[in-house]
């Protein structure tokens, strides 16, 4: 019995035993255990590392993007009530220059003479004005001489525009378009010409074909001479300033942006093109013939920028006071939060401002914003 009874006890200290150093291993597991949760939510506490730019020099742009284009210098729609009554009986060619035939109507020419006012009225003596000045420069630019005063049309404009029929076979008609009786009675019927601002015009292919009615003529004459044009709805005007047209070959073409204007070019035939189009056009000058048909549809225009060696920062490096005045925060050598800046921003653009501001240089170091 009494080793019975001294058997239990010491089942009963090992036990004891076995059970504490169960318990302390579990402590220390805690232990472990707490002490890499706490650094970890350590870790987690730090503060995020700054991002740091520095000041740099150069020019800070602002681009505007604009369309480029390229039409007929002009188009001129004739009126088909110009051609007065009777029927096509000669069609136009493709391409008409100055003094040629545009198309027959009743066998009776119908002339194209340059002129940028556009023909209105029948013309004979008595007559005065800018068209008539236009007809006189004609005559004059095919070998005839007029001493009748530039616009008036006198017996000498008369007696010009009698030989320049006979010269070309063409029967001498009055203003009203019945045979001349006489050479002082020469005249030009509206019927019989028209002006066109830029010669050759290239005519349109629903100019006529014989038999046709001349009251149903839908001609439309767009120069040869072609020019560029920009288009912009930027409320900006872009007159005086500088771009650079690129061609498909890579080829660069500095221009220099005319005075706004009113569309002159056709832009009709463009996809989706509003009739009400608000936007600015501006024609440029000097583009060479020979690049015109291959620049690309958009460029860029400089309508600000600053000196080439301004001090710049990156755009997020500009920080705001409650009162709205801008400042740039220089990272401290310590631990500090850094120190501000007060600096003027003159331009933002491409990412980048440029500032100036007393203590700013050149390769100062500064926080951008997160």
């Amino acid at each position: 019995m009494k080793r019975r009874a001294r058997a239990s006890v010491l089942i009963t200290v090992a036990s004891v035993v076995t059970a504490l150093v169960i318990a302390v291993a579990s402590v220390g597991v805690l232990v472990v255990i707490g002490v890499g949760n706490f650094q970890v939510t350590q870790a987690t506490d730090e503060a995020p590392v700054d991002v740091v730019a520095s000041v740099d020099t150069g020019s800070v742009q602002k681009a505007l993007s604009v369309d480029v284009h390229t039409r007929p210098l002009s188009t001129l729609e004739v009126p088909a009530a110009q051609f007065g009554v009777g029927i096509v009986t000669g069609v136009a060619p493709a391409t008409v220059d100055d003094g040629g035939v545009l198309l027959s109507v009743s066998e009776q020419p119908v002339i194209v003479i340059q002129g940028a006012l556009p023909a209105y009225r029948s013309l004979a003596q008595g007559a005065e004005g800018g068209d008539v000045a236009q007809l006189q420069e004609y005559l004059r630019r095919t070998g005839l001489t007029i001493d009748d005063k530039a616009g008036v049309f006198g017996p000498s404009t008369a007696g010009a525009l009698f030989e320049h029929y006979k010269s070309r076979n063409f029967a001498v008609v009055t203003a009203d378009g019945a045979r001349a009786e006489n050479w002082r009675d020469t005249g030009l019927p509206l019927s019989r010409y028209v002006f066109a601002a830029s010669t050759p015009v290239i005519v349109g292919s629903d100019c006529g074909r014989v038999g046709q009615t001349a009251d149903s003529l839908k001609c439309v004459l767009n120069s040869q001479s072609t020019a560029v044009a920009v288009a912009s709805d930027a409320e900006q005007d872009l007159t005086g300033l500088a771009l650079t047209l690129s061609t498909s070959s890579g080829a660069e073409i500095p221009a220099t942006i005319g005075d706004p204007t009113t569309p002159i070019l056709d832009v009709s035939d463009e996809e989706e093109t509003d009739a009400s189009d608000s936007r600015r056009w501006y024609v440029l000058d000097g583009i060479p013939a020979e690049a015109q048909q291959d620049l690309r549809e958009t460029a860029e225009v400089i309508v600000e920028s600053s000196p080439e060696d301004a001090l710049r920062v990156p755009s997020t490096a500009i920080r705001e006071t409650a009162d709205g005045a801008t400042f740039i925060r220089e990272p401290s050598s310590g631990s500090g939060k850094g120190r501000d800046r007060p600096v003027e921003v003159t331009l933002c653009a491409g990412g980048y401002c440029a500032v100036t501001g007393e203590g700013i240089v050149d390769g100062m170091k500064v926080i951008l914003l997160g």
